[in-house]
């Protein structure tokens, strides 16, 4: 059972994973139980400190975990931060967003999630449409 303290959009969530089979996990979500149904998982990417590793192994470590880079002009792509749905786009090609700007929304989980602009720019090019089903990590945006 791994317990973790999520904040997504601004909302806190407290998720323990109780179970995982092959074709669901189940979950509890602020209390409230569920079952996710697994569909397929294509292409799945955990963030790097997702592995605990043993005590032996972390005492061993000499270098220290790279962390993700954090996004600047021109690094371009917005990606899906977990599997999901699209619901809503609200920009197009051409247009020029500011950091932060909500650029779509997408569900995941029955949740809900803004999906908003790293930095500044133009939106170069519109990778999903309405509807679209998907994976963590894919690319859905470009902002140059």
């Amino acid at each position: 059972m791994k317990k973790y303290k999520l904040k997504i959009n601004e909302h806190l969530y407290e998720v323990v994973i109780k179970n995982v089979t092959p074709r669901d996990i189940q979950v509890e979500v602020n209390g409230h139980d569920h079952v996710v149904e697994i569909q397929s998982i294509k292409n799945l990417s955990l963030p790097q400190f997702a592995a605990q590793p043993s005590a032996a192994a972390a005492q061993s470590r000499t270098t220290p975990t790279p962390r993700q880079p954090v996004a600047r002009p021109g690094d371009g792509a917005i990606t899906a931060p977990m599997p999901g749905q699209i619901k809503s786009i609200f920009v197009r090609e051409g247009d020029r967003v500011a950091a932060g700007q909500k650029l779509l929304i997408m569900e995941a989980m029955k949740l809900e999630n803004k999906i908003n602009a790293k930095h500044e720019g133009i939106v170069k090019k519109i990778l999903v449409r309405d509807g679209d089903t998907v994976n963590q990590g894919q690319e859905l945006v470009i902002i140059e």
